[in-house]
């Protein structure tokens, strides 16, 4: 059996962007975009119109009218939330009803995707295991030659080292930014995160965090599927940049994989049944 591997290219300081599925009361909420007569009711029953950048509560009741529509951005995490119907809502609904919808796109997408190859596989005789997908063209690739500190895993070493040469380790995913294009000018840089795969086999992603400690963020709440030999836009999920942040974290396995399985990946000693592979965007340097 083959030994598991974990392949990566060099890491940023882990300080990146935090996300949480659903925002709470001391999340900085803003309205980002209006379209229509979309009112606002706060605690003190005072209803007014919504403007763009004006502050908002979870509680807040939102009024959409037929045709009209309102984007929520969480200047904490960076992240736009859009309203899906019209209506009234609290601003918080409004969020989970969003993150929700995207959910279910990530998973729609990725039953196509895992159809979609196991198809060609099967036509090409190439075998694709449905969903699993077991194909480790990577038996070959030699481990990175990185000397390890003792009691260091090799996922924590390139978190603390963002000074490593590329020539250490193997790149198959890279990320970067693609401008929203919704027919509107887009002065704020308002981006999905695109990644390309540049392995036979789909690839589950997500876009991952350290917090303080060994606490891992993912960003997305279902890993969406990168098709192999391709490039993979999660324009379900849209950001604002952030000129605080050094750089954005992918995290990419053979396999569906939870924040808790990536934390075991900063254990010194853990060798993953599966494959994990992690490239760096660099920004604002």
């Amino acid at each position: 059996m083959k030994k598991p591997t974990i392949k990566l290219i060099p890491a940023l300081t882990a300080a990146l962007v935090f996300l949480a599925a659903v925002c709470d009361a001391s999340a900085a909420l803003k309205i980002y975009k209006v379209k229509g007569d979309v009112t606002i009711k706060n605690k003190a029953k005072k209803t007014v119109k919504a403007q763009r950048r004006a502050d908002v509560q979870p509680s807040d009741i939102l009024n959409v009218p037929a045709g009209g529509g309102v984007d929520i951005l969480n200047s904490e995490t960076h992240r736009i939330y859009s309203s899906l119907s019209a209506g009234s809502m609290s601003v918080k609904t409004l969020i989970e009803k969003a993150e929700a919808h995207a959910a279910d796109i990530t998973r729609n997408i990725n039953r196509k995707v895992v159809a979609a190859v196991a198809e060609n596989g099967a036509q090409k005789r190439t075998g694709y295991d449905v969903i699993g997908m077991a194909i480790h063209e990577t038996d070959a690739i030699a481990y990175p030659h990185v000397s390890l500190p003792e009691g260091t895993s090799y996922l924590s070493y390139l978190l603390a080292n963002a000074a490593d040469p590329d020539s250490d380790h193997q790149s198959y995913v890279s990320l970067s930014m693609q401008p929203v294009d919704d027919g509107e000018d887009n002065e704020d840089g308002a981006f999905n995160f695109a990644v390309h795969n540049s392995m036979r086999q789909p690839l589950y992603f997500n876009i991952m965090e350290q917090r303080e400690g060994d606490d891992i963020i993912l960003y997305f709440p279902q890993n969406p599927i990168a098709a192999p030999k391709s490039e993979t836009v999660a324009s379900e999920y849209t950001y604002l940049p952030d000129n605080n942040k050094r750089g954005y974290i992918v995290i990419a396995s053979d396999v569906d994989f939870t924040a808790d399985d990536v934390k075991r990946l900063l254990e010194a000693g853990y060798e993953p049944d599966d494959d994990y592979y992690l490239s760096v965007l660099t920004v604002n340097q």
